[in-house]
Parts: structure tokens; C-alpha cells; sequence
């Protein structure tokens, strides 16, 4: 059994945490490299001025959701306010 000061046990461990980190950053360069490409489709139902008609209504239907939320929030009396 071979024993090993502290100083030398955590330089050890240094030194495998910063081999471990660069090898963790070289997998997540290779990852990056595949790059699926998308397929524009002609046989889509909608045209560009649909989209976008539905894309601003959808958009209208929210903001109306969001204002009757905070009026709902600012109608109920709070806890601290009945006191």
C-alpha cells in the first residue's frame, strides 16, 4: 500500500478535474458538429398571410387572457387589506 502526502492527493485530484472538464468540453464541440438541416415543404395548407392571420390572433387572444388575469388579481382584496 503506497501512501500519499495531502498536498500530492489533492494536486492528483486537481489534476484529474481539469482533464475531466476539457474532455467534457471537447464531447459537447463534437455534439455541436451535427447540424440537421431543415426541409422546407411545398405541401404545406397555409400560406404566409394565413400564418401570420392566425399568428395575430393568437396573439390578441392572449393579451386579452393576460389583462383579465391581472384585473382578476387586482380585484381580490388582499389578506392585509380586510384587517
Amino acid at each position: 500500500m503506497k501512501l500519499i502526502s495531502l498536498d500530492e492527493l489533492i494536486g492528483n485530484f486537481q489534476t484529474y478535474e481539469l482533464r475531466r472538464s476539457s474532455q467534457l468540453k471537447e464531447e459537447n464541440k463534437r455534439d455541436r458538429g451535427l447540424v440537421l438541416k431543415a426541409l422546407e415543404d411545398d405541401r404545406s395548407n397555409f400560406d404566409e398571410e394565413e400564418i401570420a392571420m392566425i399568428t395575430r390572433g393568437f396573439k390578441k387572444f392572449f393579451n386579452k387572457a393576460k389583462e383579465s388575469t391581472k384585473r382578476k388579481n387586482i380585484s381580490k382584496p388582499r389578506s392585509n387589506d380586510r384587517e
